[in-house]
């Protein structure tokens, strides 16, 4: 063989095995797509909407994000000596920037509406807070995994 052909076969060879690696995708909606649990820290309403103001407020519940950036999930949530409300639905929708951070805006069967900044951790792993300066709240989002999801024991 002469060196034109061994060096077109190297090129041809490299092209089909030797890509570089694609760029991370793990800051996208795409990556974040999936089933997730989220837990908030104490919170304050600071105005009242469905709940009584001056109160604090928790929730735990899921989320589901789909490809396209919709999100749908319950939670349940207990306001200080107010009430404990179960099954709270919500809807809404997701973006993530290529820096990892994003937003999430939703509307809840309790009649509030929210967008929240979110920070990509992993893939398995979000933080979240309210952009709402008179209604704080934080909390963490962490993917449900794939063994509890088909009904499997995480050991």
């Amino acid at each position: 063989m002469n060196r034109y052909t061994l060096t077109l076969g190297a090129i041809v060879l490299l092209t089909l095995f030797g890509r570089p690696a694609v760029a991370d995708d793990s800051c996208s909606v795409r990556a974040i797509a999936g089933n997730w649990l989220f837990a908030t820290s104490i919170g304050r309403q600071m105005l009242g909407g469905p709940f009584p103001p001056d109160k604090d407020i928790t929730a735990i519940g899921t989320m589901n994000i789909a490809h396209d950036g919709t999100l749908s999930g319950t939670f349940d949530v207990t306001v200080e000596d107010f009430a404990f409300l179960p099954g709270v639905t919500y809807t809404g929708s997701v973006t993530v920037n290529p820096d990892c951070t994003g937003t999430l805006s939703f509307a809840t069967s309790a009649d509030s509406v929210r967008t929240d900044s979110i920070a990509v951790v992993s893939r398995r792993e979000m933080l979240g807070m309210s952009q709402d300066f008179l209604n704080l709240w934080t909390y963490q989002i962490r993917r449900v995994p794939a063994n509890l999801r088909s009904g499997g024991h995480d050991d």
